[in-house]
């Protein structure tokens, strides 16, 4: 990892720790280990050091939400909803991400002080994964396999789950190994019921 990577990675260490205002240019140069004035070689200034997080994460994002759309949209109709697809896509590389799951709990805690945040917030822990997520279920319908009527059902129901779970077990505290394998059995076992109950009409 560059420097300029590793101040990106450090102020978003520090920006979901304490909040942007509390973190000074300072802060972050210590904690990179480099002098303040190097900063200024990589960055104008604290703003942009956060503009140049937010598009590292939306340029993650856009990619992960195409590799996704792309291996729901390409599923055997025998195996309408991959959880494995799901599994690699959305949890192992958005919500498990350091990187990402850092600029939910900075979202968190941002929105109250920034209109721009507050809107980052809202699509990207609610507007997009559920877009996503009831997505699948539709695409199911589709291909014929269940009704527009038990899509939406179901779609609504998943991203309810899963929204409980993001924030019960990965943005409440430190993010751990056993949160994450916790997260995964409950997140399974109820698409394992959601999965049932589609092929059971």
């Amino acid at each position: 990892m560059d420097t300029k990577e590793k101040i990106l990675y450090s102020s978003l260490d520090m920006f979901a720790k304490r909040g942007y205002s509390a973190v000074s240019i300072r802060d972050i140069a210590v904690s990179v280990n480099i002098k303040e004035s190097s900063i200024y070689y990589h960055f104008r200034n604290k703003q942009d050091i956060l503009d140049s997080i937010v598009k590292k994460y939306e340029e993650h994002i856009g990619e992960l939400t195409d590799m996704l759309s792309a291996a729901v949209s390409n599923t055997d109709n025998s195996k309408p909803l991959s959880f494995e697809a799901m599994k690699t896509y959305f949890f192992e590389q958005y919500l498990f991400d350091p990187f990402c799951n850092k600029m939910m709990r900075f979202m968190m805690i941002e929105q109250f002080n920034s209109e721009k945040m507050q809107s980052l917030y809202e699509r990207y822990l609610f507007e997009l994964p559920e877009k996503i997520q009831t997505g699948a279920f539709f695409m199911m319908c589709k291909n014929g396999i269940i009704s527009e009527q038990q899509a939406r059902q179901f779609g609504q129901a998943f991203f309810s789950e899963m929204t409980m779970l993001t924030f019960r077990y990965l943005l409440n505290g430190e993010l751990t190994e056993v949160k994450k394998n916790v997260f995964c059995e409950k997140a399974f076992s109820f698409f394992d019921t959601m999965k049932g109950e589609t092929e059971n009409g």
